[in-house]
């Protein structure tokens, strides 16, 4: 009995030694972090996301840790929600790109920024949405000022990280779909142009709750949650992909009969 707790003891203590030194500092907002790989390479809302809201324009910012760019001729996708918007980091040399679709647009708005993504080192990444995308890294970058109408509604769930599914009808990124390890901290979506400047002093500590949050998460739990608490008062919660199947419109009642199971 003895030789098995001490057995025990030893597998625990190798495993959080080996998840401490895997792990990359803190962010600069502190606190714990998502990890996206290949076992759980996103999160999302489970639930349509504002299917009926009338955006004129979307900020989306989060810090991202990457430990490598995606290989040449593929993708990974930071958030977005299949019909709406999307930002991403392409292979082919390491940039952001993105796309935005407005209602009554013949075709979405897709913009490419060929400047390398930097890995190894926490990044506050930027994107803002509104007739076209503009992306920031670190306090420096540009702004759309074309505000033409609302987004194409969308009764899909949003998500971080992974792929978000595209429909015939919308802009495909030349290349394979692929699941990249990486960190994710302090996500928020705001319905306004969050920085109107071209340079600009990058958040200090926790992103807050103000009017124009309409998502926020910070990622505190335990390492091993499966749902994630959205700080806004809309209360959409993010929920692993391993946890329960996130398909547009899933109720919250249907997801909780999976959790039971």
């Amino acid at each position: 009995m003895i030789y098995r707790r001490l057995l025990i003891c030893l597998f625990f203590f190798t495993l959080i030694s080996l998840t401490a030194t895997a792990l990359p500092p803190p962010s600069p907002a502190g606190g714990r972090m998502l990890r996206l790989d290949e076992t759980h390479d996103f999160v999302g809302t489970g639930q349509a996301w504002f299917p009926k809201g009338q955006f004129e324009v979307l900020t989306a910012e989060a810090w991202i840790y990457l430990e490598e760019l995606p290989e040449r001729g593929t993708f990974w996708s930071i958030i977005g929600q299949e019909g709406r918007f999307n930002l991403l980091i392409h292979g082919n040399g390491g940039g952001i790109c993105g796309w935005v679709r407005k209602q009554d647009a013949n075709r979405p708005s897709i913009i490419s920024h060929a400047k390398p993504f930097p890995t190894g080192e926490w990044v506050h990444v930027v994107g803002f949405f509104d007739i076209k995308v503009s992306f920031a890294l670190n306090g420096n970058g540009g702004i759309p000022r074309h505000q033409e109408g609302p987004f194409g509604q969308s009764d899909k769930p949003l998500r971080i990280g992974g792929i978000v599914p595209q429909g015939e009808e919308l802009p495909r990124f030349v290349g394979e779909n692929v699941k990249l390890r990486g960190y994710i901290d302090q996500v928020r979506i705001s319905n306004i142009l969050r920085y109107e400047e071209r340079n600009w002093k990058v958040p200090e500590g926790k992103f807050k709750v103000d009017e124009h949050t309409i998502a926020l998460w910070h990622f505190d739990g335990s390492p091993w949650a499966g749902r994630f608490k959205d700080e806004s008062e809309n209360g959409y919660d993010l929920w692993k992909s391993d946890v329960m199947s996130v398909e547009a419109g899933d109720k919250l009642t249907t997801l909780w009969a999976e959790l039971k199971r």
